[in-house]
């Protein structure tokens, strides 16, 4: 009995651990499948942050055109290229008008008011006469989060008998200064015509 209880004794102070070998092939196991891991997560990460990008630009970029598009489509009457409503634009057969950035680019309204669309550094800016009485000021269709680019409005008339049509098209990108690939979003491209309406 005494041998059995010695033998008991030792078994039980005998605790069971990982060999030499075992640790070596686990420590592998981990050095190889973490920094596989980190490299999944981190491409994930990029491209949430790429998605977030592209929605803002293109949230932003269909407000902006919407908005355009239904005052022009809603108020204007005939283009001017001032304010003080002098030289009428696109008023003869086969005749067209853009000036750059949409300067020099004005819409009056049925009731003699005016408004513009025009681009002010990154930003698509309104300006009327409707919404501030006639006082200088704009209000900006996209915020500083989003930049502009090749902003154009031009208006072109092909026959003596039908309204102008105005073509406004612009380019909106995520506005940031990096040049990592991984970071720059793609640019939308927006482009939309409106016939004017004819009273």
């Amino acid at each position: 009995m005494g041998i059995i209880n010695k033998l008991k004794i030792n078994s039980m102070r005998r605790k069971k651990s990982f060999t030499l070998i075992e640790m070596i092939v686990v420590i592998a196991t981990i050095g190889l499948v973490l920094p596989a891991l980190f490299a999944i997560v981190f491409t994930i990460l990029q491209q949430q942050i790429k998605i977030q990008r592209l929605s803002i630009v293109k949230r932003e970029g269909d407000y902006a055109l919407s908005v355009m598009e239904n005052i022009i489509r809603n108020y204007a009457v005939k283009i001017y290229s001032e304010s003080s409503f002098i030289n009428e634009r696109c008023t003869t057969a086969n005749s067209s008008y853009g000036p750059q950035n949409g300067s020099g680019f004005y819409f009056k309204d049925k009731y003699g008011n005016w408004f513009r669309f025009y681009l002010l550094s990154d930003l698509i800016s309104s300006e009327s006469s409707i919404l501030n009485n006639g006082a200088q000021g704009s209000v900006s269709l996209n915020s500083s989060q989003t930049k502009i680019t090749n902003f154009s409005i031009q208006c072109y008339r092909t026959n003596l008998y039908s309204p102008p049509v105005v073509n406004v098209s612009f380019t909106i990108e995520y506005n940031t200064t990096s040049t990592r690939p991984e970071e720059r979003v793609t640019s939308l491209n927006y482009k939309t015509k409106i016939k004017l309406k004819s009273y």
